[in-house]
């Protein structure tokens, strides 16, 4: 059958209008979605896998600046430890120079020329005469306490590289006099008590010096005499009383103490 549309044509627009507004939309493919979805997943993972590759390429460059830096600290470090030993090796040796040099004048030294001044004063008085003087001298090495406790540290650490200081030693100087001398008595007893006399007047004897100080002839002495072999002979005629005397100084050695003034201690005008 045949359908003739008699409406106008402005009517008829307006009816093809509205039936295509009330017929369904087409549906939408699900693999554009899908794509769509993979497509985002695809651009994020892509720019995290930017982003981590970016991170470690600064941490490789971060890295190998640290390892730049360590090995030039490396370097630097062994050259201060050559320059370190060659220090302490140097400084060694000026040390033992030094502890020479200042064995050469002790705190305690013994000025016997002094002594040889007072020796001829300690006899007026006794008939005791001097025949012979001998001193004699002995050097002992003791290592430094600065030494020793650098050395122990040194066993200790044992540092690569670094050699075992040398013992940095101090002399130690021990010095005798021995004084031979005859007495003179009417009898054994006199010449005995003479020997006896001798001996009690050095140890009490006293010296002024030209400075006024007054010092003894015990000064840096042991007060222990050693006492050599006593024997009667024939000097001139004259029985006599042969015996000697052993003096021994105290060690000399440098403690860092001020030393005895050496200005007037040769000159004396022997006041008691």
């Amino acid at each position: 059958m045949i359908k003739i549309n008699l409406l106008p044509p402005e009517l008829a627009a307006k009816k093809a209008a509205g039936a295509a507004k009330g017929a369904p939309a087409a549906p939408k493919s699900p693999l554009l979605v899908i794509g769509v979805v993979l497509l985002l997943l695809y651009a994020v993972g892509g720019y995290m896998g930017y982003l981590v590759y970016s991170s470690g390429v600064e941490s490789d460059r971060k890295l190998a600046q640290e390892r730049a830096k360590k090995e030039k600290k490396q370097k630097e470090l062994q050259r201060l430890e050559k320059e370190l030993a060659a220090a302490a090796a140097d400084r060694e040796e000026i040390e033992a120079r030094y502890e020479v040099a200042k064995a050469l004048n002790p705190d305690n030294r013994i000025y016997w020329s002094e002594k040889l001044n007072m020796l001829a004063k300690a006899r007026m008085d006794l008939a005791v005469y001097i025949t012979k003087l001998s001193l004699t001298e002995k050097v002992d090495e003791v290592e430094t306490p600065e030494s020793a406790k650098r050395r122990e540290e040194w066993r200790k650490k044992k540092p690569a590289g670094v050699p075992e200081p040398a013992p940095i030693k101090r002399p130690i100087i021990n010095q005798s006099l021995t004084i031979d001398a005859i007495a003179y008595g009417r009898d054994s007893q006199e010449k005995l008590n003479n020997v006896i006399a001798f001996q009690f007047a050095l140890r009490n004897l006293k010296w002024r010096r030209e400075s006024g100080e007054i010092v003894r002839f015990m000064d840096g002495m042991n007060n222990d005499f050693g006492q050599l072999r006593q024997k009667t002979d024939m000097v001139g005629g004259v029985e006599v009383l042969r015996f000697g005397v052993v003096v021994r100084a105290e060690p000399q050695t440098y403690t860092g103490e001020q030393p005895q003034s050496a200005s007037t201690t040769a000159k004396g005008g022997g006041s008691k």
